[in-house]
Order: structure tokens, then C-alpha cells, then sequence
């Protein structure tokens, strides 16, 4: 009686809205397909950002963050293109029960007890009409609900992330800034264990939990949800008030994410830019001396993040000399200006005057920080130039040597970068080969 009550107090628009909510459910699903399939490319601009800018610590944090949306952009895409899936089994079954508006009718072409277990088995088309569209107006809420939680996650991992290279920047350590933000985070993650502990039959119903346990709730999901968050608690409160008991629907659920994960990580692993996170892989991917650039001459094929240094593709090596241009990261340029020897630029100088200081102390500290050999042959002196090079993965900063009287040879040449770049695990500077052939 109570919900017949409540729904005679609906308005007839919402009634018939809910009635037809495919419709509009359909619509907003092939948008959120299409969007969806944007997100991949938006990550990955993402990333390529985080690997020319962001030190080696926040890189850390950065690739967990990566790993992360794209375990929500595969979930999207995936939910999405299911509930699209569903709504057309629905629309095709709502058009054949009206073509065939009495159901499975008797023939003579099957046996009479064949009909009759068919029937009984598969006979009530209005009934699975009716699950189908309950299935597929579940699995939009939820879809819609789950993202918006997701997404709020990941908004405050990217301002984690923002603050922590912030931090870095004003000459806090590493440790220290992971110490702060565990700091900020663990008044929430205490308030959320007790929130679940006050939950346990033994407490639910006691004087404490009772006074305390619902201002509690609410601090943390403002804290947790900022972004849409009446949305996201009523509708994840209405699926859970329902299913919270059904041990079908939490196998389904599992199932569900279980796919989403195995998505995520195969699109984690197939990215070009999730491996140069991993700082023994950022060391490894230039030191192969018996791998060619992509491209010798004209424009470069290689349409990302430069690794190995890059050779002057159009003035090629000769006799007279040869340049290369050496990438260098931000991850790079911490170490670069950190270990620098020489006194850097006075604060008090006027702006302008300071900037160009600064940019020669740069490219002197450089002379400290990068030492290269052609063939076997050290250079002890080279000059170097700032320059940037620009491709769809944006503007990457580097130097470009010029190497005078270059000891070339026929056939194969072998030119190697050394940079003061430490490994994590074994101290060695970083070592990058490009292997080119002069003739």
C-alpha cells in the first residue's frame, strides 16, 4: 500500500518518463560509447605530459594514476557497449511480440509435448520483455553511479599528484611530501574503517554509533565525492539497498570487474608510454646498441616520447661533423640541476637579466651532466644548444651537440650518450646508443 501510495504521487510526466526511459537511455549510451573511445587517446596525451614534466618520484604516483583511468576508461567502454547490447535484444523482442502479439502458437510441424516444454520454458515474452528492461535501466544506473565514484577517485589522485610535484618543486624530498599527504589522507581512511566497523550487528544499534555514525558519513562522502555527489550516493544506495543481500548480484558484480581489470591491464600493456614509467625500463629502452633509429632520414616516424638521443636528420654525418640532439625529461633535469658544480644565478639580478644567467648556467651544468663517444672515441669538448622538439606528443626539452671532425667509418657507426641520470636500484648513470650507417 505504502509504495502504491508513493508512486499515485508521482507526476504522470515522471511515471511515463520511467515508463520510456529507453528512449533517452539509448541516446545518452551511444554518446557515452562515442566519448568513451576518446578516452584512451586523452590518457595518453596525459601521460606523455607527466613523462616530459614531472620528476622521478611523481612519475611513480603518475603511473599508478594512468593505470588507474584507464582500468575506468576500459570499464566505461565496456558497460557501455553491453547495455547497448541488451536495449537491442529488448527493442527486437518488443518488435516480434508485437508482430506476433499471442506468443508461440501450435503447429503440427513439432511434437505436441515438444510445444507444450517450449512454452512452459520460453512462453511468458511478456515476462523476459520485462526483464530485459529492468536489466538494461539496472545496468545504465549502476554504469553511471560506478563511473561517477571512479572519477571522483581519480580527481583526487590527479590533485595528489599536482600537489606532490608542486611540493618537489619548492625543495621538499620526497619522503616528506608522501608524508604530508599520508597526513591529510588518514583522518579519512580512519573515519571510513570505523564507518565500516560501526556497521557490525554487535554496534549498529548502540548509544555511540547512533549519535555519531550518520555526521560521520556525511563528512567523509563530501570529502570522497565532491563531484556530484547526491547523485552518486543515492544512486549507489538505491542498487545496494535492493541487492545487498543477494549473493547473485555480488557474483555478477565480481565477474563485471574482473573483466574490467583484464581490459584495463591489456590496454595498460599495449600503450606505448606505460613502460616509460618504470625508471629500469627508462634506462634499458636506450642502452640496446644493436637497435636502428626509426627513421635515418627526413621527418622523424616516431610520432611520441623521445627516449635516445636523436640524430640531425638533415645535415647527415659527415668528415666535417655531425649533431645530435639528447632528450632530457624533466625526471632528467632534477638530477641535472641539482648536481650541478657551478654556482647557480643570484635571486637579486632583475628578471630578465636573470633568466639569461640561468639559461647559460643550464647549458654549462649540461657539460657536466652529459658526456658522449663516437666509435669508441671520447669527446672532451662539444658545444651545446637548448632547443626543444616538438611532435604529437608536444614540445620535448633537450641539447643538441655539435661534434666536430667526427671519427666516422664506413658501414656501421656507434655513438653513445652517457647522462648522470641514476639507477634506482644499482646507482649507474644512464647509457644510450644510436647506431647509424655512413658511407
Amino acid at each position: 500500500m505504502k509504495d502504491s501510495a508513493i508512486d499515485d504521487n508521482k507526476p504522470k510526466w515522471l511515471r511515463r518518463l520511467e515508463r520510456e526511459s529507453w528512449q533517452p537511455e539509448l541516446i545518452i549510451s551511444g554518446a557515452a560509447i562515442f566519448g568513451s573511445l576518446q578516452l584512451p587517446g586523452l590518457i595518453e596525451q596525459a601521460e606523455q605530459y607527466f613523462l616530459l614534466n614531472y620528476d622521478r618520484d611523481t612519475l611513480f604516483i603518475s603511473y599508478i594514476a594512468a593505470i588507474y583511468w584507464r582500468l575506468l576508461a576500459s570499464g566505461l567502454v565496456m558497460t557501455f557497449i553491453f547495455h547497448f547490447i541488451v536495449r537491442a535484444l529488448w527493442i527486437g523482442l518488443v518488435g516480434l511480440n508485437s508482430v506476433f502479439p499471442g506468443g508461440f502458437r501450435t503447429n503440427e510441424r513439432f511434437s505436441q509435448h515438444y510445444q507444450d516444454n517450449m512454452k512452459r520454458e520460453y512462453g511468458d515474452v511478456d515476462g523476459l520483455i520485462g526483464k530485459l528492461d529492468r536489466f538494461g535501466s539496472g545496468i545504465f544506473g549502476v554504469a553511471f553511479a560506478t563511473a561517477g565514484v571512479f572519477l571522483n577517485f581519480g580527481v583526487i589522485g590527479l590533485l595528489l599528484i599536482f600537489v606532490h610535484n608542486w611540493l618537489i618543486g619548492y625543495g621538499f624530498n620526497p619522503r616528506q611530501v608522501l608524508t604530508l599527504i599520508g597526513i591529510l589522507l588518514l583522518p579519512i581512511l580512519l573515519l571510513s574503517v570505523v564507518m565500516t566497523i560501526s556497521h557490525s550487528k554487535r554496534l549498529r544499534d548502540t548509544a555511540l554509533v547512533r549519535r555519531y555514525q550518520w555526521p560521520i558519513s556525511l563528512a567523509v562522502s563530501k570529502f570522497t565525492y565532491p563531484l556530484a555527489r547526491r547523485y552518486i550516493v543515492t544512486a549507489s544506495n538505491l542498487v545496494t539497498s535492493y541487492y545487498a543481500d543477494s549473493k547473485s548480484f555480488l557474483g555478477y558484480f565480481l565477474v563485471g570487474m574482473a573483466g574490467i581489470v583484464v581490459i584495463g591491464i591489456t590496454s595498460t600493456l599495449s600503450s606505448s608510454n606505460t613502460l616509460f614509467f618504470v625508471d629500469p625500463v627508462y634506462h634499458r629502452l636506450a642502452a640496446d646498441s644493436l637497435l636502428l633509429p626509426t627513421s635515418n632520414r627526413g621527418a622523424e616516424a616516431y610520432e611520441g616520447i623521445y627516449v635516445r638521443p636523436v640524430l640531425d636528420t638533415e645535415r647527415l654525418p659527415s668528415a666535417d661533423g655531425m649533431s645530435v640532439w639528447i632528450p632530457l625529461p624533466e625526471r632528467e633535469m632534477m638530477y641535472l640541476e641539482k648536481d650541478c658544480s657551478i654556482p647557480e644565478v643570484d635571486e637579486a639580478l632583475p628578471r630578465e637579466e636573470r633568466r639569461l644567467l640561468r639559461r647559460e648556467w643550464l647549458v654549462a651544468c649540461a657539460r657536466e651532466y652529459i658526456s658522449i663517444d663516437l666509435n669508441g672515441r671520447p669527446y672532451a669538448d662539444f658545444p651545446l644548444e637548448r632547443q626543444y622538439l616538438t611532435n604529437a606528443a608536444g614540445e620535448q626539452y633537450g641539447m643538441r651537440a655539435f661534434l666536430a671532425d667526427p671519427p666516422l667509418r664506413k658501414g656501421k657507426n656507434l655513438l653513445r650518450v652517457v647522462t648522470q641520470y641514476p639507477h634506482e636500484e644499482t646507482g649507474e648513470p644512464r647509457t644510450a646508443y644510436v647506431s647509424f650507417y655512413h658511407y
